[in-house]
């Protein structure tokens, strides 16, 4: 009976204090004779600066190599308390004897790191052409699609067709392969790349999942629309997810336009329905849901919301841990040691084979997870709840 009540006050708490302030100052409706063609985010800078990602990551490496050198602190054994926390044991990556635990490999990879003079790499005159013309390429690519656009509802293959970024990163790579000769800079430039690129395309998908919940817990005609135009928005939020190869899936959604995103919307609804079902023994109380991905639980006696179509990593398939209410600062430190591994890897003396299931172990903790917290943001947007929209926003791995 009280956990019964609880989530009846939440529910209570949430009409009585919801609030769209937020959307009004984020998104605009762009119309042309009456018809909708546009849903811009106005909070996304149209200006764009490789540089400002440089700085960004810049600070954080320097930052990993001052803990490294301090003899004060036992950085390995923080970062295995980090990886693991207090777990009895991790799982293997292969079951070779003779390879480490994954973990291990993550810590490797930090020291990969220290060694490195990144402030010589990121102000050598050759790095910096290469970067130059990669942005050039990308401000291309900008100038045929609005960087604030999160969907074109009028339009059934807007998306498909402009799918062109991939096009920058290959140029980009190239480049750097002629152009630089030293190990730090053709690493350091490799990644710099695809992170940017990476960071460019989801950051739009994660203005994308914030809309998808106000569509979800309002009413169309609060948000200004009618029932059509809110499922032409679906629909061009799940065609820009199509991938470049996929024509079929974009064949199919031009046939469906009226209803292809709704679909698709309500059929992971479900399935974030089922996982919670599935999984309902682990959590110390009943699960309140906050929207089609998120729900607020106990878990060994922690308060923490879970995500319900990410898994914690690819070895194990419980639903990943967005939030914590009692550790705000952990998933942030986390993906950000993570997120530094993976060009700490490239400096390690391993295998690829090797290589490559680590870069998709480490990926596996945050690359889709982070982005699918788009959602959980409008949650805490609508709820007026600005302690947790900041530790959310930072724990987002993303300088733009």
């Amino acid at each position: 009976m009280p956990k019964m009540l609880t989530v009846c006050l939440m529910m209570l708490s949430f009409n009585a204090f919801a609030s769209l302030d937020k959307f009004n100052e984020r998104f605009e409706f762009v119309r042309n004779d009456g018809e909708l063609v546009a849903v811009r985010d106005q909070s996304l800078s149209k200006n764009f600066s490789i540089m400002s990602y440089i700085k960004f990551i810049q600070r954080n490496i320097l930052k990993e190599q001052m803990l490294m050198r301090d003899a004060a602190v036992d950085y390995k054994g923080e970062l295995n308390e980090l990886l693991v926390g207090d777990q009895s044991k991790s799982q293997n990556i292969t079951s070779d004897k003779g390879l480490k635990k994954d973990h291990e490999y993550v810590i490797d990879a930090m020291y990969g790191l220290e060694k490195v003079n990144f402030e010589e790499v990121f102000r050598n005159e050759k790095f910096l052409h290469v970067i130059k013309e990669f942005e050039s390429k990308l401000k291309e690519v900008f100038f045929y699609v609005d960087p604030q656009l999160v969907a074109k509802p009028d339009n059934a293959s807007f998306f498909y067709k402009r799918n062109a970024t991939h096009q920058a990163v290959s140029f980009a790579l190239s480049l750097a392969k002629r152009y630089l000769s030293s190990v730090p800079l053709l690493n350091t430039a490799s990644y710099v790349i695809t992170e940017v690129e990476k960071m460019i395309v989801t950051r739009r998908t994660y203005r994308q999942n914030i809309l998808l919940h106000y569509l979800e817990n309002f009413d169309h005609e609060e948000l200004g629309l009618t029932k059509k135009e809110a499922d032409s928005i679906f629909s061009s939020i799940y065609e820009s997810r199509i991938s470049w190869f996929m024509f079929w899936e974009s064949n199919r959604a031009k046939a469906n336009w009226s209803s292809y995103g709704t679909d698709y919307f309500f059929q992971g609804w479900r399935a974030g329905t089922n996982r919670l079902r599935s999984f309902r023994g682990l959590y110390d109380t009943q699960a309140i849901r906050h929207n089609y991905a998120f729900s607020e639980v106990e878990y060994k006696g922690e308060r923490v919301i879970v995500n319900l179509f990410d898994n914690q990593n690819m070895f194990d398939s419980k639903p990943a841990i967005a939030f914590s209410y009692d550790r705000p600062q952990k998933i942030k430190r986390l993906r950000m040691v993570l997120t530094l591994s993976e060009l700490g890897l490239s400096f390690v003396p391993l295998p690829s084979f090797v290589k490559g299931i680590v870069e998709d172990y480490v990926k596996s903790f945050y690359e889709k997870q982070q982005v699918t917290e788009g959602a959980l943001l409008a949650h805490f947007e609508v709820n007026q709840r600005e302690e947790e929209i900041l530790v959310l926003e930072k724990q987002l791995i993303n300088a733009y």
